[in-house]
């Protein structure tokens, strides 16, 4: 009896610790966490003298939910059910070694590959995640950050949509 009860918690732990990651660190509400959001992005769109983006709680909330998601199953991917009604950006990496601006800024420094023009055909390699940053039409980001034992997840949301495609980004 004791020897089943030792092969039954070791094989829930096992299973525990090989099923998917446990999601901890989670940001989205915290007043310095959205202070540093609004300046990254807003840092790009003043140099192109574009309205500064306001922060949207409930942009925030989706970001939360999908950003809980990523992070359980562990894989970066696309919210299909946010396409067309809202803008997504996504960046991961390891585990609490990088800061807001490092996950802005490598979105940001597609910016080096952007070539005005109509979108898509506006650069040559990503553009998009600048593309959604700077588009004309955005008003409002929402973010969360999400880590499990491996990768943090940050996703941010954006109303109006940008990319939209044969349209200008400005």
């Amino acid at each position: 009896m004791r020897f089943n009860y030792f092969l039954a918690s070791s094989f829930l732990l096992i299973f525990t610790h090989t099923g998917h990651a446990q999601t901890n660190n989670v940001v989205y509400n915290d007043s310095s966490f959205i202070i540093s959001i609004l300046q990254q992005h807003n840092t790009y769109r003043k140099e192109l003298q574009l309205p500064e983006l306001t922060w949207s709680s409930s942009l925030a909330m989706d970001a939360l939910t999908w950003a809980k998601h990523l992070a359980k199953v562990d894989e970066g991917q696309h919210d299909q059910q946010a396409i067309g009604k809202e803008g997504e950006n996504l960046w991961w990496g390891t585990t609490q070694r990088f800061s807001i601006s490092d996950m802005v800024g490598a979105w940001g420094n597609e910016k080096k590959n952007f070539r005005y023009g109509v979108f898509p055909n506006c650069g040559k390699g990503v553009i998009g995640h600048y593309t959604q940053i700077v588009w004309k039409n955005t008003q409002s980001v929402g973010c969360a950050l999400v880590g499990n034992d491996k990768n943090d997840y940050l996703v941010c949301r954006y109303s109006s949509p940008g990319n939209v495609i044969g349209e200008k980004p400005y």
